[in-house]
């Protein structure tokens, strides 16, 4: 009797697994995914959305006088590039993203091998560094507006103090650029020195053994062992403050507006005045749309990069 009924117990359990199996996959499948909506729905509202106005607004002519907005096709970014001004802005922006990127990298990985080293003080100075990386643009720009101020700014003051003539940095067309350039490079050679110093903590200490075994002298091992480490690191950081920069608008906008002359005006500058000030949010949109596919030809590289350095 009792095997009977321990036999139809097992055969009713079977019966139970049988039917939980009989479910069909796709719900279960399903179930991850009802849960990532909330996120998917706010990414495409913040996101994809204002994505999407945008490339439709580049296509739209708005009159401020009416308040109508109407189709006109390719016409904006026919207008941009025959605009002088978006030449300007293109031209600008490459000075600015060449010349910052290079000063960013060459402080910073200066700062990083400073910091790699063993010295009282070094992870006091870790802290500061990053003092730069961490305020606000718009305070940034303030704060440097106010060393370069042709009248009572720091900077002239030292200069006179050293004998050396003053200049009204940000008021001459031949020296805004140079001033926004050095403030940026201030502003994020921090996010290069934390890089690059991660880089070389991870590069093995036997490399360095066998170097020294060999007779190679310091300049040697950094050539040879420290540089070749350091390769995809430094091509990733590279694109990653390109993108950042050509992109960046606050410092630039606080300090100069884009002036003097137009010499400081990078694309980020030329897409708020067509919006702002001429209120043509069409050419501005288009100028944005014309950033946009430059930020996809940077990812592409970046996403290269980081696929042969995981290989």
């Amino acid at each position: 009797m009792l095997n009977i009924n321990t036999s139809k117990e097992t055969k009713v359990s079977g019966d139970k697994r049988a039917v939980l199996s009989a479910r069909p996959r796709l719900g279960r499948n399903v179930t991850p995914y009802i849960f990532l909506l909330p996120a998917t729905a706010a990414l495409l509202l913040v996101f994809f959305y204002p994505m999407l106005n945008g490339i439709y607004t580049s296509f739209t002519h708005y009159n401020q006088y009416t308040d109508t907005t109407r189709l006109v096709g390719i016409e904006n970014y026919t207008k941009i590039l025959q605009d002088s001004a978006f030449w300007n802005s293109m031209q600008r922006s490459l000075v600015w993203v060449v010349f910052s990127v290079l000063g960013q990298f060459v402080v910073g990985f200066g700062f990083a091998l400073l910091l790699n080293e063993r010295w009282p003080g070094n992870r006091l100075v870790r802290a500061i560094v990053l003092i730069p990386w961490v305020m606000p643009g718009v305070s940034l720009g303030l704060g440097w507006s106010l060393i370069y101020n042709g009248q009572f700014g720091l900077l002239n003051d030292i200069l006179t103090s050293l004998s050396l003539p003053r200049a009204d940095w940000l008021a001459d067309p031949n020296l805004a650029m140079v001033a926004v350039i050095i403030a940026n490079i201030w502003k994020a050679f921090p996010f290069v020195t934390v890089t690059m110093l991660a880089g070389l903590a991870a590069i093995p200490d036997e490399l360095y053994d066998a170097a020294r075994v060999d007779g190679a002298s310091v300049f040697a091992r950094f050539r040879h062992v420290t540089l070749p480490q350091l390769r995809n690191i430094t091509l990733i950081v590279i694109l990653l403050m390109a993108v950042w920069t050509f992109n960046y608008f606050d410092l630039v906008y606080v300090m100069t507006q884009g002036g003097p002359a137009y010499g400081t005006e990078i694309a980020p500058v030329l897409v708020a005045r067509y919006a702002f000030r001429q209120f043509d949010y069409g050419l501005a949109a288009s100028v944005a749309i014309v950033m946009t596919v430059f930020n996809i030809i940077f990812a592409a590289l970046y996403i290269t990069i980081l696929r042969r350095s995981e290989a």
